[in-house]
């Protein structure tokens, strides 16, 4: 059975796909971010005002590092978890890492909208905001590209995931 693990900006729907394929292979689902907000009783906005990105991005290598699931699952990751603390290496030896890959202006016109709920992006103006998806894009495609399986838009559902996943093994 699979162990799959979601990598891709903010926005690029992993959560939603995630799910949607868990739910289609009647396996376990995991968010990390969700999981590290039980663990800590806070969300991760609260984590990132009252401590700081780089202690967020701690607790997310303390989360991988503690991460041991024997039966199948599919993670969906922070946007930033790969480009971390050398994550990337860890999220690939967990399972099949797949890029859920997007365009600027697809995550531009997704996080619009969910900005207020995003500690990275609340607050920012459109421009701001666009002007950081591309700077973050920048610094991130390396890390992103380092998956197993690298995702386009157009095969951004669990019919097409499912057959890259098989012809990948």
């Amino acid at each position: 059975m699979e162990k799959i693990v979601l990598v891709g900006y903010m926005g690029a729907g992993k959560t939603q796909l995630g799910k949607a394929l868990a739910a289609s292979l009647n396996i376990r689902f995991i968010n990390s971010d969700s999981e590290i907000e039980h663990q800590t009783g806070m969300s991760i906005g609260q984590i990132f005002e009252q401590y700081g990105e780089d202690y967020f991005r701690n607790l997310e290598k303390e989360y991988l590092k503690s991460f041991d699931m024997k039966d199948p699952f599919v993670l969906a990751t922070g946007g930033g978890t790969p480009c971390y603390n050398e994550q990337m290496t860890v999220l690939n030896s967990l399972g099949t890492t797949v890029y859920l890959h997007c365009s600027n202006d697809t995550l531009f016109s997704r996080l619009k909208l969910e900005r207020d709920h995003r500690p990275l992006i609340a607050g920012l103006s459109d421009d701001e905001l666009r002007e950081s998806i591309e700077y973050r894009m920048n610094q991130r495609e390396k890390f992103y590209q380092l998956a197993k399986i690298n995702l386009s838009e157009k095969d951004q559902n669990v019919e097409a995931l499912i057959r890259h996943l098989h012809q990948k093994n």
